[in-house]
């Protein structure tokens, strides 16, 4: 395994082959910084693997959006929840969640529905051609409250993650969520008028 960074972002990659295209920027431009292996115990680790350990996931949560200057609305070893004021007045909520070695990043949308058939298809043909446009997060349907909710989503492994790539994954998730659901009023709007 290799450390690759970024030369447009400065973002790591920690990776076995060189990357095509940084996730973060899209830059094509690369320097290997070495080495990113540690051999204890026979089996690889990535560099920093355990800043998202349970006994860690909130101290280095709580570090990254002190450093940001957000505020945490609720957080323990395993789930944080961050609250964001928009400019249109509404307010985003997005869930951190860790998974063994990823952390998934979730906003969910206040388009809801009853059951799946309830679903207007156009609606989910939309999101899935944005989803091809992005290079951070993808809209899915999640289970919430035994509803089907839209929820645009991003899934990261623990060891590419620092305070940057951190910050980018949280604002575009909560910024498509915003555009999405004004989006969604705007067609509303004009389809009762």
């Amino acid at each position: 395994m290799t450390t690759y960074k970024c030369k447009v972002c400065s973002h790591e990659f920690i990776l076995r082959v060189p990357p095509v295209e940084c996730e973060v920027c899209g830059g094509r431009d690369f320097m290997v910084l070495g080495d990113a292996t540690d051999y204890r115990g026979g089996s690889l680790m990535a560099i920093d693997k355990d800043l998202f350990s349970s006994s860690t996931f909130s101290s280095t949560i709580r570090s990254y959006c002190r450093e940001i200057g957000w505020n945490i609305n609720d957080i323990n070893d395993k789930r944080a929840i961050l609250r964001f004021d928009m400019d249109s007045g509404s307010t985003q909520t997005l869930f951190i969640l860790r998974y063994d070695t990823t952390l998934e990043f979730s906003c969910p949308s206040g388009v809801k529905f009853n059951d799946l058939d309830d679903i207007p298809h156009i609606l989910s043909t939309w999101l899935l051609c944005a989803n091809s446009s992005y290079k951070i997060g993808f809209w899915c349907i999640e289970n919430i409250s035994n509803r089907k909710v839209f929820s645009v989503m991003h899934n990261a492994e623990i060891s590419l993650i620092d305070v940057t790539y951190f910050a980018k994954v949280v604002i575009q998730l909560i910024n498509e969520c915003e555009k999405f659901e004004e989006e969604v009023e705007r067609v509303l709007s004009r389809g009762s008028a």
